[in-house]
């Protein structure tokens, strides 16, 4: 489905993704879904459900960032009417826990939006790092 509201909205989460590994939440949190569905399995760990549980956690992580740069890839999308989603590859260079030295982080993320009161918002982020695939052993 072409949906340039959904389009648009696209651009606004990358903006939100890059200002959060420079250390600002803001946006990010202006984006989600504030109902107590939301949730995050974030890059740190752990699991958040509702609102008051998530709002908290992307502080928390937006504190041990720092001065950060993302790059994104696209690996999947789908748009409905009602839902969305994105499967992507985050490629960042972050300073962590007031570290000097900028570190890779690279993530494999996938992320569901809904159409609330016809604006599209974040319900659901799950980020874990990015590992090697294996192959098999013959």
């Amino acid at each position: 489905m072409n949906d340039p509201a959904f389009a648009e909205f696209r651009a606004v989460v990358a903006q939100a993704n890059r200002e959060m590994v420079q250390g600002n939440p803001t946006r990010l949190k202006a984006i989600y879904s504030h109902q107590e569905d939301v949730t995050i399995l974030g890059g740190f760990g752990g699991v958040e459900r509702g609102w008051s549980q998530v709002e908290p956690r992307l502080d928390w992580a937006a504190s041990q960032l720092q001065d950060g740069t993302l790059t994104e890839e696209t690996v999947s999308m789908g748009v409905g009417t009602e839902l969305a989603y994105t499967v992507t590859i985050e490629r960042n260079w972050v300073r962590l826990d007031n570290n000097p030295e900028p570190q890779p982080l690279e993530l494999r993320v996938t992320q569901i939006f809904r159409r609330e009161s016809g604006q599209w918002r974040l319900v659901h982020r799950h980020a874990d790092p990015l590992v090697h695939k294996l192959s098999p052993q013959t």
